[in-house]
């Protein structure tokens, strides 16, 4: 054999070795010489592929694959929640023991143990992660097999092995296993031994065993009825502790954590009134609705877990760059998955296979939390809870408990009444009991705050205190009111006869600056709005049907940069804009004013100074001029735009901001010194041609 072919045929030997060790033979096991002996006999580097920048990845030490994303990756990220259409990290679960947004401590416990039992490693290109225990896959018996390595197959074994490494683990054979595919990969071993053994997760698994009295039969009636696997009960504990409250901090909600974009896109309505994603019922249904869709998607329950904490587009995009749909060998690959999505599947299934041996793994004598039942009553809007609690015999707590979705504690304000839960045995006793407190109160009224209208102003048009729409609303401190929110207001016969609380006595108009060009439109009428906290000029374009160019001609703004409240903006809307939903001032309200002129200067400046034009002598500087009229070098500047210590020729104008109690002094001391009212700071002035606009605008030149 010539030594050319003898060398190719060796190198075709160890690339087929390799193939096999990585991609051939399920579970990830070597059948082969280890990656290192087989890349040195070949002596070719096997590349991988290259990470994205924006893979979330634990990263230690250095290699050809990592040293990119060690400059940039944390110490230990976790994917975003359901819906996140990227890999990105998601914060843990609070439980009711914990405020809103706060990680439980069983969560945090849990991590931390993760941290310990799943140290992040770095290992060769093409060898499995974590590779200490080579189980084998034990659902499948169709995976691929090394058929041209020149080395007989190995059979692919349907139970996990009795002893790895001297270790002892005949003890998985003897359990039952879930109805959801298992590979017994060596994190679940690791996650069945931490759950069994191991203090930290004894403890964390009986609390959460616990509470999953209170949903689990439910849920399981549910996925039953959609045809799903009745374990996957158990990702609502990894996900939330079945606490149905909690809020992780990127914004995701509930018993299922759904972000808010993937709870509308199935279904569950959102607003400062309810957060159905908080509600047990209608939250259940949509996550068996979104893991049916995620299984349809990708045909594998390994991957529609993975979907759901990473991300459909993840998985998708990750499938696409490794080439492989099978989410164990993804999980073993460098920067294929984030962190917490390679464990969050083998979690799932670890405790799906302790709920059904509680006995093996000592947990039989936990008692579990009695199923959460209750009575459905029909309520009509704006009623609170503790109008409920004092009126049917019941408490507050049991309500917040049993309607967790309703945000301000209070049915919404529909245009129908509003399914409500109370104890079981109390529907009867509630519905005629509240029956009899709406003829003696009436409920109060809906109203829809128009764009840019103020607490202050709903108050003062309804006639009632801001304090009462607080209470009515259970408005929290700090909570900005919106355009387009419902509230609640009393009817108008409650107060048509009463004197606005709030209402003073009639101010003056306010003062809005207003650019020196005159716009003139033969179809259109000038409108002023008042910019609120959190408007944008985009919003704020829609609201009026206009263009952001057009309002940064009619107001001298940068679209790009943010509005401030108190801004007042001037608008021409076409005759297609609906300005009954708005808060707009007419030319009538508002008092115009344009810069440079003495009432500009008359409402700029408080302190009651005059404005006064000196003619500058022969060495004469700003600061000179300034202090012999009481004014400072720093506001010298500011008002003429130049420096300080420039000297100045004879004659020249010297703009000055004089004190009312020196105003006096210095127009006697200086014969020279007129009151003046330029158009504006000549350095300022832009004259600019007579010209026509779009839709026959006229835009004239500045005033004199």
């Amino acid at each position: 054999m010539r030594a050319s072919h003898r060398r190719n045929v060796l190198r075709y030997a160890a690339f087929l070795s390799v193939l096999g060790a990585v991609f051939l033979l399920p579970g990830g096991a070597f059948a082969a010489a280890p990656p290192s002996q087989a890349l040195a006999s070949s002596k070719k580097p096997l590349t991988a592929p290259k990470p994205s920048a924006k893979t979330a990845a634990v990263v230690t030490g250095k290699s050809p694959l990592s040293s990119s994303l060690a400059k940039t990756a944390p110490a230990a990220l976790r994917s975003g929640p359901p819906g996140s259409t990227s890999a990105s990290p998601k914060s843990a679960r609070p439980t009711t023991e914990a405020p809103a947004g706060i990680e439980s401590q069983e969560l945090l416990a849990l991590h931390a143990a993760e941290r310990e039992l799943f140290a992040p490693s770095v290992a060769a290109p093409s060898s499995p992660w974590p590779g200490d225990l080579p189980f084998q896959s034990a659902s499948s018996t169709d995976g691929p097999r090394v058929s041209a390595s020149g080395m007989s197959a190995l059979p692919v074994p349907n139970v996990p092995p009795a002893t790895v490494a001297g270790k002892d683990l005949a003890w998985l054979s003897k359990l039952e296993l879930p109805d959801l595919p298992i590979r017994w990969d060596p994190r679940l071993v690791k996650y069945l031994e931490f759950f069994k053994d191991d203090p930290r997760g004894r403890a964390t698994l009986a609390t959460w065993f616990r509470r999953s009295g209170r949903y689990r039969d439910a849920i399981r009636k549910v996925f039953l009825k959609k045809g799903l696997p009745t374990d996957l009960t158990w990702l609502a504990m990894i996900e939330s502790g079945f606490e149905p409250i909690v809020r992780s901090a990127v914004g995701a909600s509930g018993l299922w954590q759904f972000m808010p974009d993937t709870g509308k896109l199935y279904g569950l309505s959102q607003d400062r009134w309810s957060d159905q994603r908080l509600s047990f019922a209608a939250s259940t249904e949509a996550a068996a609705d979104f893991l049916a869709d995620l299984h349809r998607r990708f045909g594998s329950w390994d991957l529609a877990m993975a979907g759901y904490n990473m991300g459909t587009n993840g998985v998708s995009s990750a499938v696409r760059r490794y080439n492989t749909n099978d989410y164990w060998a993804l999980s073993k690959l460098e920067g294929s998955l984030p962190w917490e999505t390679t464990l969050y599947v083998p979690k799932i299934l670890a405790a799906a296979i302790v709920s059904r041996n509680l006995a093996y793994f000592g947990y039989q004598d936990i008692k579990l939390d009695a199923p959460l039942e209750a009575d459905v009553v029909t309520v009509g809007p704006g009623v609170s809870f503790a109008t409920l609690a004092q009126t049917c015999g019941i408490s507050t707590k049991d309500l917040e408990q049993l309607n967790p979705d309703l945000r301000a504690l209070r049915t919404p304000p529909s245009q129908e009444d509003w399914p409500l839960k109370v104890p079981v045995g109390k529907s009867g006793d509630c519905l005629q009991s509240l029956a009899k407190a709406k003829r003696e109160q009436p409920l109060p009224e809906r109203y829809v705050v128009k764009f840019g209208e103020t607490l202050e102003q709903v108050a003062a048009a309804r006639h009632v205190s801001i304090t009462r729409l607080i209470e009515l609303n259970g408005l929290g401190a700090g909570e900005v009111v919106r355009g387009g929110t419902v509230l609640f207001v009393p009817k108008e016969s409650m107060t048509a006869d009463r004197p606005s609380v709030d209402a003073k006595k009639p101010a003056e108009k306010p003062v809005v600056i207003v650019r020196q060009e005159t716009f003139v439109y033969p179809d259109r009428k000038r409108v002023f709005y008042r910019v609120q906290v959190g408007d944008t000029v985009r919003e704020v374009c829609e609201a009026f049907r206009v263009t952001p160019d057009e309002m940064r001609r009619w107001n001298d703004i940068d679209p790009a940069a943010k509005l401030l409240e108190g801004m007042t903006m001037q608008v021409f809307p076409p005759r297609e804009a609906d300005l009954s939903k708005l808060a707009v001032l007419s030319q009538d309200d508002v008092r115009t004013v344009l810069p440079g002129t003495d009432d500009f200067f008359r409402h700029c400046d408080d302190k009651g100074r005059t404005r006064v034009v000196v003619s500058a002598k022969s060495g004469d500087t700003l600061e000179s001029i300034g202090a012999a009229h009481g004014v400072t070098a720093n506001l010298m500047e500011r008002i003429n735009r130049r420096g300080r210590g420039d000297a100045l020729a004879e004659g020249e104008r010297v703009v000055v901001w004089v004190p009312a109690k020196a105003a006096g002094a210095s127009l006697s001391a200086s014969a020279e010194a007129t009151l003046g009212r330029p158009s504006a700071p000549s350095s300022f002035q832009f004259p600019l041609p007579r010209q026509t606009g779009n839709k026959g605008t006229e835009l004239l030149s500045p005033l004199p």
